[in-house]
């Protein structure tokens, strides 16, 4: 194996959270009285997550202040008098059943899980990772799950990274999986490790952010780590 260590990114790369999230976010604003229009609520929350989520990766916003902040902002967008405080525990419980997998994710994590260390490194909250990881059919492959609320720090903070080479000590032998340019690939950059960017949409990359590899199917990375 070209590598001793895969850290694989979660959401967007194993799992597909775009499925997860939509279906939470449904769900909590029908639980709370709102019925229409929810596919136009669900893209305007979609833009408002995604900035306070770069805002996150940037130590700008804590990870508590991001649960609220994101609702918060869409209800005052939209002139919604709904409570952000007691929606968001809701929403997070609902996103925590959400455990599709991205296609043949569980293939290639067990056919790696057998040649290498495999890791899940991901930015996502704790309360929704660890009992999706649990839940979901990868839970078997992964003995090493590194969340930044836990760590302290977000990907791409080489801090994030240096926790995990703490304790599996293959900095000069990993690469990091992921879909994300600013967080997984930038992450791995400022690591000084390899990294292969995701791309099953074949999104044009506009920035200075350079992975190692670029796939579009999880298949392609037996060919690369061969």
């Amino acid at each position: 194996m070209k590598y001793k260590l895969i850290l694989f990114d979660a959401d967007g790369t194993l799992f597909d959270f775009d499925k997860a999230e939509k279906g939470a976010f449904f769900k909590t604003m029908q639980k709370f009285g709102i019925i229409n229009g929810l596919d136009l609520l669900h893209r305007k929350y979609d833009e408002i997550n995604k900035s306070i989520w770069l805002d996150f990766q940037g130590k700008k916003i804590t990870s508590d202040k991001l649960r609220i902040e994101r609702f918060r902002r869409l209800f005052s967008l939209e002139r919604i008098e709904l409570p952000a405080e007691e929606i968001s525990p809701v929403y997070l419980k609902n996103l925590a059943k959400g455990i599709d997998l991205i296609p043949d994710a569980e293939k290639i994590v067990k056919y790696f899980n057998d040649k290498c260390k495999v890791a899940l490194a991901t930015n996502g909250l704790s309360e929704v990772q660890r009992p999706r990881f649990a839940a979901s059919a990868l839970a078997e492959y992964f003995q090493h799950i590194y969340i930044s609320e836990e760590i302290g720090f977000p990907k791409p903070e080489k801090q994030f990274f240096d926790y995990i080479f703490a304790e599996l000590p293959y900095s000069d032998s990993a690469i990091i999986v992921g879909d994300n340019l600013s967080s997984d690939i930038a992450g791995g950059i400022n690591s000084n490790i390899d990294t292969c960017w995701f791309n099953p949409q074949q999104i044009n990359n506009a920035t200075d952010i350079r992975p190692t590899y670029e796939i579009r199917d999880l298949n392609e990375l037996k060919e690369i780590f061969q």
